[in-house]
């Protein structure tokens, strides 16, 4: 009996004991289930990784990682699953893993088939065993994605502010701490560490410091925002021009919490400015300079531009405002003939004007009017030039006078050959009759014929000389054939001294030589040479006021393969103003019918013509000095 109770309770015990097991073992199994669905559905990868990084597990969210069946992925290489560039940072990691024994993370690349690239963060250690390691695997593409797009926008920006000189800023009015951009410190040429106030405000000029600062208050007490331009001075003693805008930054209560600004780089801008001034004032200077009269019409035919001539054409009608009418209309005969019309109608007009102005000389004008179209071409404006040809018209009138003196040169260049023959014949009976009268012993003791031989003399002798002035006259007057030869230039100037010596307007001045001996020649058309040693001479005689005047000709040389003719006198001088202005065709300072003007022109243009050059020295009062150089003959 005893023995039977204790049976049954012990199969009670032990049912009991199985019921516990089973129960425990249901809650295990629930509890592996569970474990198991955390471990497959958990938002993280699940690896386990062998010494060679072989796969040997993986949950379903790995899987899914790499875009495969978790049954194809044991045995796999995870590194078949990495991206190029990213395999040796993996094989490397692994190994680092197990040698370490500890917790190491890395970023990985991994490339998905037909899919963009996946960024994931593993975290791995070395379980128990030691032959294996558990890694977690994180998908970090969003915040990789977002990473590499701020790093390129801020590179952008980086980039733009390079490109355009244009460096940002923020001011913390309360902590007094300042954020710059790289292009900033370029700008300011500060190194990062020297982001400060005291640094920021040593590179501003010294005197623009009180304006710049002065405004950033008024910015922070007022709220307001600003614009402003200043200079950069730094320690070489080199400078930037800036131009900043700034805006506060107002919480809840008005109240300014931060302070943003750009700041850009425009030296160039300013040097740009500068420059276009200078050639804006150039432009102008050179505009005023121009010695003909420019007026610039709008399309209204009003005065828009003009220099400082063309009011000098037209006292009180040319000035900003005024109409063509109040110039061109009253003068003209012809109705719908003004030249500011036409050229405002799209046509270029060159045209004559006459202008009949009361108490004044007559004003006779060139003018050419040309139209302007501007970039849209709706409006066309008029540029008119201007040219007072009053004195060219007089110029005309003595180069006609002048036609009808040389006509009478060449009238008188033929007289003088006639009478050539005519003097040859008279001297040539006179040596006849003198020897005659040598021969004839018994007639020159016939006190009738006392002076028979002295006349006879006189005749040969005067006859010769004035023969030899027609030669010169004729030697002078030749036509140039245009053939350069070899020119004796002191035997030149002895001939045209003995020429103009006999003229009565030169024999009241004292006329001295100083030819040098033994003078090398110089190759050349002699008319063209005797011509500008003769206009010298002229010129000379002419500048000695009344008798009593000295001319000096001398020639030496050769020095530097030159040689030098200097012809000087002792007259009134030429004024410094006229100097420049001697060599120009047409101008003179002789009284009317002395001179027309061309015979320095031509001068200089014979001398240059011949490879010299023609100097001239001159005091009011003291007297003028020539010196033609020529070179010296090679052949």
């Amino acid at each position: 009996m005893k023995e039977t109770a204790a049976k049954e309770r012990y199969r009670d015990a032990l049912e009991a004991k199985i019921e516990e097991l089973s129960r425990f073992q249901a809650e295990l199994e629930a509890s592996r289930n569970q474990y198991a669905l955390l471990y497959d559905f958990a938002p993280v990868g699940y690896f386990t990784f062998d010494r060679n990084g072989v796969i040997r597990k993986v949950n379903l969210t790995g899987a899914r990682l790499l875009g495969l069946d978790r049954t194809h992925l044991a045995g796999e290489r995870f590194e078949s699953f990495v991206v190029g560039e990213d395999r040796f940072v993996f094989v490397n990691y692994i190994s680092c893993v197990f040698k370490n024994q500890g917790k190491m993370t890395c970023r990985l690349g991994l490339t998905q088939r037909d899919r963009l690239p996946l960024y994931v963060r593993i975290e791995a250690m070395v379980a128990e065993s030691g032959d294996e390691c558990l890694a977690v695997l994180v998908d970090i593409t969003e915040k990789k994605l977002a990473e590499r797009a701020l790093s390129e926008s801020e590179y952008n920006l980086a980039k733009a502010q390079s490109m355009t000189h244009v460096g940002s800023w923020s001011f913390d009015p309360v902590t007094g701490s300042i954020k710059a951009s790289d292009e900033l410190l370029r700008i300011l040429r500060l190194a990062r560490e020297a982001t400060n106030q005291e640094s920021f405000a040593a590179a501003v000029h010294p005197e623009d410091r009180d304006k710049v600062f002065g405004q950033l208050r008024l910015c922070i007490e007022q709220a307001k925002s600003y614009e402003i331009e200043h200079r950069l001075k730094f320690a070489d003693g080199s400078g930037k021009w800036v131009y900043s805008i700034v805006e506060p930054l107002l919480n809840g209560a008005g109240k300014v919490m931060q302070v943003y600004g750009t700041t850009q780089d425009i030296s160039e801008r300013k040097q740009a400015e500068v420059e276009l001034s200078n050639k804006t004032n150039e432009l102008q200077a050179i505009f005023d300079s121009i010695s003909d009269g420019i007026t610039v019409y709008d399309h209204d035919g009003r005065v828009q531009h003009h220099n400082q001539i063309s009011p000098a054409l037209f006292p009180g009608k040319i000035h900003p405002g005024k109409r063509c009418q109040d110039v061109f209309h009253t003068d003209l005969k012809e109705p719908g003939a003004c030249p500011v019309e036409r050229a405002l109608a799209g046509e270029r007009v060159e045209t004559s004007f006459l202008s009949m102005r009361e108490g004044k000389e007559t004003l006779y004008l060139d003018i050419t009017a040309t139209p302007i179209k501007d970039t849209i071409g709706d409006n066309t404006r008029a540029l008119v030039f201007m040219r007072d040809v009053s004195e060219k018209r007089l110029q005309e009138m003595h180069l006609i006078q002048a036609e009808k003196m040389s006509s009478i040169g060449v009238l008188a260049t033929g007289i003088a050959h006639e009478i050539n023959n005519p003097l040859a014949s008279v001297a040539g009976c006179a040596e006849g009759l003198l020897r005659r009268f040598n021969d004839t012993p018994g007639l020159s003791e016939d006190p009738r014929l006392d002076a028979f031989q002295t006349y006879l003399q006189v005749i040969v002798r005067e006859s010769y000389r004035c023969k030899g002035i027609i030669d010169n006259l004729l030697s002078f007057g030749r036509k140039s054939d245009g053939l350069a030869v070899n020119v004796d230039l002191n035997t030149m100037l002895r001939e045209i001294i003995e020429l103009i010596s006999h003229q009565p307007s030169f024999r009241g001045v004292r006329l001295t030589t100083s030819l040098q001996e033994g003078l090398p020649c110089v190759h050349g058309d002699p008319s063209a040479l005797r011509q500008v040693c003769m206009n010298l001479l002229i010129n000379a005689h002419q500048a000695i006021p009344g008798e009593g005047g000295a001319v000096e000709v001398a020639t030496c040389g050769p020095s530097a393969g030159m040689i030098s003719v200097v012809i000087g006198d002792n007259g009134c001088g030429i004024p410094a103003e006229n100097l420049d202005r001697i060599w120009d065709p047409f101008f003179t300072t002789k009284e009317a019918g002395k001179g027309i003007g061309l015979g320095l022109a031509l001068s200089y243009s014979i001398v240059k013509r011949h490879h010299g050059e023609i100097q001239v020295k001159s005091r009011v009062g003291e007297g003028t000095q020539f010196t033609v150089l020529l070179p010296v003959s090679t052949k």
